[in-house]
C-alpha cells in the first residue's frame, strides 16, 4: 500500500511539472488590454506608470502575446506581477516570459521574468 501511495504521489508531481507552460509577451493590465490591446504598438508603448495606476492594478494583470491574445493572471499571479513591476528598472517595452499553468484565457503564475 505504501508503494502505491508513493507511486501515485510521484506521478502527480511529474504531471504537475509537465503542465507548466512558458508564455512570452508584454506585461499589461487587463483594463488597458481590453481597450487598446489590439493596436499594433500597444504592448511596446504600455508603461510602468500605467501598470501602477490604481484602476489598472485593480483590473489585474495579464500577458499580451504576439498574436494579441490576453492571458489573465490568477490572484497570486497578480500579486507577483505587482511586486515585479515595483522592482522593474525599465519604463516601457516590458517583454516578459511568464511560467505557469494555462487554462483557457487564465494562467496560474509560478514565475515572471524579463525576456
Amino acid at each position: 500500500m505504501r508503494k502505491l501511495v508513493l507511486i501515485l504521489f510521484a506521478a502527480m508531481a511529474v504531471s504537475a511539472l509537465a503542465a507548466d507552460t512558458a508564455v512570452k509577451g508584454y506585461l499589461v493590465d487587463r483594463s488597458c488590454a481590453a481597450e487598446e490591446g489590439s493596436k499594433a504598438d500597444f504592448g511596446a508603448k504600455h508603461s510602468k506608470d500605467c501598470l501602477q495606476m490604481a484602476d489598472c492594478v485593480k483590473s489585474g494583470y495579464a500577458v499580451l502575446t504576439d498574436d494579441k491574445k490576453v492571458i489573465a493572471f490568477d490572484k497570486a499571479g497578480n500579486a507577483q506581477a505587482k511586486k515585479f513591476i515595483a522592482d522593474l528598472k525599465k519604463d516601457k517595452d516590458i517583454k516578459v516570459i511568464v511560467t505557469g499553468t494555462v487554462q483557457g484565457d487564465t494562467m496560474t503564475v509560478s514565475k515572471i521574468e524579463l525576456q
